[in-house]
Formats: C-alpha cells, structure tokens, sequence
C-alpha cells in the first residue's frame, strides 16, 4: 500500500469517475485502473467500488477502506506541515543579558545574528548574573552574557570573554569633585548596582544620584551635557569620545562571560551566536592602550 494509491482511491470516491479522477490526479485512465486493480490484488481486499446509473460508487468494504483511508492522508498531511514549518518558522532562543550590556548586543550582536540567521528569533531578557543562573538552571533559558565579580561557573558551560575595569567616568569638561557631584546609577536591585555601590562606598562618592539607568547611550549623553559622574565599564569608556576617567584609590575587577546549560547538546546558532558576543569583546579590547599594563600588573 502507498500513500498515492490511497489518494486515487479517495479521489475516485470523490469524483465517483475514473475519467474526473484520473484528470484531476494528471494520470491517464487507464494507469488510474492499474493501481487500483494492484492495490485490491496485492492487500486481499474485496471489490471497492460498483458502477451504477450515476457513476462509480463505494460498496461496504470500499466505504470502510476510503475512511481508513482519509485518516492516513490527513495525518500524513499535518506530519508534512509540521515538518515545514519546522524547517520554515522563526524558532526562539531565549539570551539572558546583564542590563549594562544591553545597548552593545543590541546594537551590535543582534544586528549581526540575524543577518546570518533570519529565521531565529532572539528573545532577549535583561537580568543579572544570578537572575541568569537560575533561568538557565530552571526555566529554560538557552544562554546569558553575565558580568559577575567571578570567572568560572562549576554548574554552568562558560567561556571567559573579558576581564573588565570599572571606571569612574565624567565628560571632558567636568571641573567638579567627583566625590560630590551628582551620579547616574544602574537601576536598583542589579548586580551591578550592588558592584557600582561597593566601589562608591569604598571610595567615597557621596553626590546624590540624579538618575537610575542602564541605558549606555542615555547615560554617555548626560555626562556630556551636564556636570555628572557615573561607574562605567572600561571596554564602553573606550568606545566613546568627550568622556574622561577619575583616578580610583582600588581596582575593581569584573569578569564578563557567556553562560549556558552544562547538560544540554550544543546548537549550531548558540555557538554562532556565542562566537559574535566574543568577536565583540575582542574588537572593544582591541581599542584598550592599557590592555599591556594590566596584563602586566595582573603578572606582578
């Protein structure tokens, strides 16, 4: 039995012709007849259809055979669409990303994902390390690019991508006492406002925070309008113009790495996407003069 002769046959029953059939299939008559007489000889089965006054019709066993019949062409028909738009639709990934790096995979990362993945949807969540951790661990989350104040991650399939400074950072025009002026700081309840915190009590920022963002490029375009300070990682300083740095008493290490399930197979399109956040990494550490001495304070 093959799935075309159980389509003529539910075609005749249809049609209740071999002529309509057989034209509606794009068959001759005569090869139409063939395979039904084939199909009835080679399964055992009666006689399918009878001829009458109006045409072919169905008897008890071919009426039995053409229900049977529809219901495998049917669920042949849905396996097949599945199958398509499986191949066709634009399947989700879901990437956890630390808030201060919102702006550069956005308009970095993404952009570059999906020229060479159209049909995969990023969906994309703002969360810290720990945030991360437990959606990957616990509700499916399928990668995170998280800042963390550690390298590795026992539980976790990592890659170290950087090793990152935080700076203290003003516009170039800036003339006040850092450790008075007003500050924008990441938004409340973040890993990284509980890192950029430590390090303004450790130094002794104590202006009034003016604003709470993430938002890299709303806060670069406030310290170059007005008189404000704001913590800022080094890789994003030395991206931008008209911004300076403020000498710090300490050194605050921060590591940023791509995190994802250890037991989990790997995707072609999370490797790919995993090797464009490090290319990233690498073209901002490409621009950093002082890449050389920390490397060599770090060996010291």
């Amino acid at each position: 039995m093959e799935l075309k002769q159980l389509e003529y046959i539910v075609t005749i029953a249809d049609e209740r012709s071999l002529t309509k059939a057989a034209e509606k299939l794009f068959v001759s008559k005569s090869a139409l007849s063939l395979q039904i007489s084939r199909l009835e000889r080679e399964e055992w089965l009666p006689p399918l259809f009878v001829r009458t006054r109006r045409g072919l019709a169905l008897t008890d066993a071919g009426r039995i055979y053409v229900t049977g019949a529809r219901t495998i062409l049917n669920i042949n028909q849905r396996a097949e669409l599945q199958a398509r738009e499986l191949s066709e639709h634009r399947f989700k990934l879901r990437i956890g990303v630390a808030p201060v790096a919102e702006t550069m995979f956005l308009t970095r990362v993404v952009p570059e994902f999906y020229s060479r993945f159209p049909n995969i949807r990023l969906e994309i969540r703002l969360c810290n390390a720990d945030q991360a951790k437990e959606a990957i661990r616990l509700h499916g989350m399928d990668m995170a690019l998280v800042i963390d104040s550690q390298p590795e991650y026992s539980l976790f399939r990592s890659r170290l991508l950087s090793r990152e400074t935080v700076l203290w950072v003003s516009g170039d025009d800036f003339s006040m006492d850092p450790h008075v002026a007003p500050r924008i700081m990441p938004p409340a309840g973040t890993y990284w406002r509980a890192t950029c915190d430590s390090l303004a009590a450790r130094e002794g920022m104590e202006g009034e925070i003016l604003c709470e963002t993430s938002d890299h490029r709303s806060v670069c375009e406030l310290l170059r309008s007005m008189p404000v300070t704001a913590p800022m990682l080094r890789s994003l300083f030395l991206s931008e113009t008209g911004l300076r740095s403020h000498a710090l008493n300490y050194t605050y290490p921060y590591y940023i790495s791509v995190i994802g399930a250890i037991d989990r197979p790997e995707q072609q399109e999370l490797t790919a996407l995993e090797e464009i956040i490090a290319s990233r990494f690498l073209k901002l550490q490409s621009q950093d003069p002082l890449k050389e001495l920390d490397e060599a304070r770090g060996e010291s």
